[in-house]
């Protein structure tokens, strides 16, 4: 029998706007209600009860896939910063290895592994390396993974001289971080714990608990999402808070651990921009007047 889930009426006001959403009790954060989770498990029965007919199908299908994917295969490396990188997918692995060598090396197979996701993975039934960053000075690296498929993602730090990890764990954050110049101010995006939406910036010192990160910039507007990345010069960190037609962008000044953000350009409705910085200038593109 098909399943029909109960129509529960919730009702929901945003700017003085009220709507029934019947099925709101199926969003379950925790993924611990009972009744969601039964509800899910019959949808999930009756998915494979329809399917049953065409598991050959399926299986042939997979296995046409898997086929035409090579068993070895070798990303094309770039430099940045003094290193190559590359990534590779070794024969019967699912998932990247992550590796770097000095740009100045000749011994092409002489590569130091960064990360290798198939172990980071072994122990999860679901795994998503989200992105990496590494510190100016070539000595530590963040790493972004989920282990939930929620995109709920988790920073962990570790430090390549040694090869251990930092105690602490940045959670529920977006894939969305970068460095300061010290090496050690670290800033990254969190989500809103309802909306999942991101909306906070936050600074990081390394070897500290996330209890001591401090807010540096909150996005009160929901419809703006938040994200971060470096100017090309290295010196400012933006902020970029983009609506579906308006922009905003603010600055962190890089070389200062305790930098205070300020606003390049306020936003303005359907002014969409984006800012970079370059050998003591500001490059602006802008759809102003366009």
């Amino acid at each position: 029998m098909l399943p029909k889930a109960a129509r529960i009426p919730h009702a929901m006001t945003l700017h003085g706007d009220t709507r029934i959403d019947n099925y709101y009790w199926l969003r379950d954060d925790t993924r611990s209600q009972p009744e969601v989770l039964d509800y899910l498990q019959q949808e999930n029965s009756y998915g494979h009860r329809v399917m049953a007919s065409q598991q050959a199908l399926q299986d042939r299908i997979l296995k046409e896939i898997i086929d035409r994917i090579p068993q070895r295969e070798v990303s094309a490396p770039y430099i940045k910063n003094g290193y190559r990188y590359r990534h590779i997918y070794e024969p019967g692995c699912e998932y990247a290895i992550y590796q770097r060598q000095s740009a100045f090396s000749e011994e092409w197979n002489e590569w130091e592994t960064l990360l290798d996701a198939n172990k980071r993975a072994a122990h999860s039934e679901f795994y998503s390396m989200g992105g990496m960053a590494i510190t100016p000075d070539n000595t530590i690296m963040a790493l972004a993974e989920d282990f939930l498929s929620r995109r709920q993602y988790g920073i962990r730090f570790r430090n390549l001289e040694t090869g251990n990890w930092y105690p602490e764990l940045l959670d529920n954050v977006e894939p969305s971080f970068v460095w300061a110049n010290d090496s050690w101010t670290f800033y990254y995006v969190r989500k809103h714990p309802v909306t999942l939406l991101p909306y906070q910036v936050w600074r990081h010192a390394i070897g500290t608990p996330a209890s001591q990160d401090k807010l540096i910039y909150e996005e009160k507007d929901d419809t703006y999402y938040v994200s971060l990345h470096k100017t090309t010069s290295k010196h400012y960190v933006v902020i970029h808070l983009a609506s579906a037609t308006t922009s905003e962008v603010r600055l962190l000044d890089a070389e200062m651990a305790d930098a205070e953000p300020f606003v390049f350009l306020p936003r303005r409705k359907d002014h969409e921009y984006s800012l970079d910085h370059y050998q003591h200038r500001f490059y602006l593109r802008s759809n102003r007047h366009a």
